[in-house]
């Protein structure tokens, strides 16, 4: 080690964390996942060098998996650093800190497949072969999809008993709805209700939700990137509601409401396996817009 060292955040390092960007501090500050055990400092004379954390991903207490030895949880991990330069030691020292929690939560889950995970760009070729020489191996890929906006958006049926409105997550009873259409939708999959509430601050962030009657049917979410572009995620139909025109419907509505709002690209991401949805987006006009990789380091 240099003469730099590595420890866990603290109650007393909410101006240190802000130094690394606006999103982590405010993740540290109020996201319920961001926990200071999982978070660490590289430090050198009271100088921060670089921060880790690690979160769970949406997969790691996904329900319904328990008997599938095979089914992977992610673990997230992310190194920033206070300069343009990347010190290697340190990174080094920070991945071994979060390859080393990430054995701690293996071993309270012994039954459970836990794979730490780093999310790359394909042309970061630097990125990639430091994370494989570190022994991270491809899991996924991730499909990025984008709709121009400038071209009509289309329409499309919807069974009568079917309406598609805005709806707030502002309470623990909207957001519980939610959140068993997600995991019923994805597999067990969904955002924890942290995480959910959390992203109800995101700006311009509006759910398009599907209903008949009282029941939850199915959801896009948009959020804000930029004064010109947004996302329409969380693209979901419970799977007794599927085939019949909903997840077009959802997505359209959202597409417009963009237009309206003056924004130009609406983008997407899904896992490249995942032909039926890409299927979908690219039936209604998204196009490809690039890949991101999902390289994995699975705990033993």
């Amino acid at each position: 080690m240099g003469d730099w060292i590595i420890r866990n955040v603290n109650d007393g390092d909410e101006e240190t964390v802000a130094a690394f960007g606006f999103a982590l501090h405010m993740h540290y500050l109020y996201h319920g996942d961001f926990e200071q055990k999982n978070m660490f400092l590289a430090e050198k004379e009271n100088e921060a060098l670089a921060i880790a954390n690690l979160t769970y991903h949406d997969t790691f207490h996904a329900a319904g998996h328990d008997d599938d030895p095979g089914f992977i949880r992610y673990l997230t991990g992310e190194i920033s650093f206070a300069g343009e330069e990347e010190d290697e030691a340190v990174k080094d020292a920070l991945l071994n800190a979060l390859i080393a929690r990430s054995r701690e939560i293996k071993a309270q889950h012994p039954e459970k497949r836990i794979v730490l995970n780093q999310y790359i760009d394909p042309d970061n070729l630097a990125e990639q072969s430091y994370y494989l020489k570190r022994g991270f191996t491809i899991y996924e890929s991730i499909v990025i999809l984008k709709y121009d906006l400038s071209r009509p958006v289309p329409a499309y049926p919807l069974p009568e008993e079917v309406q598609i409105r805005p709806f707030l997550l502002n309470n623990d009873e909207a957001r519980g709805k939610y959140h068993l259409a997600e995991q019923d939708s994805f597999n067990g999959v969904a955002w924890s209700l942290n995480h959910l509430a959390w992203m109800q601050g995101t700006p311009e962030m509006v759910n398009f939700c599907a209903f008949s009657g009282d029941q939850f049917l199915g959801n896009t979410s948009t959020w804000r990137v930029s004064d010109s572009h947004s996302v329409t995620e969380n693209v979901f139909v419970i799977p007794q509601w599927r085939s019949r025109g909903i997840a077009r419907n959802l997505l359209c509505t959202a597409l417009a409401y963009l237009k309206e709002q003056g924004k130009t690209v609406a983008t997407l991401g899904t896992y490249g396996t995942n032909k039926k949805a890409i299927r979908l987006y690219t039936q209604l006009g998204y196009e490809l817009d690039g890949f991101r990789l999902t390289l994995g380091y699975e705990m033993d």
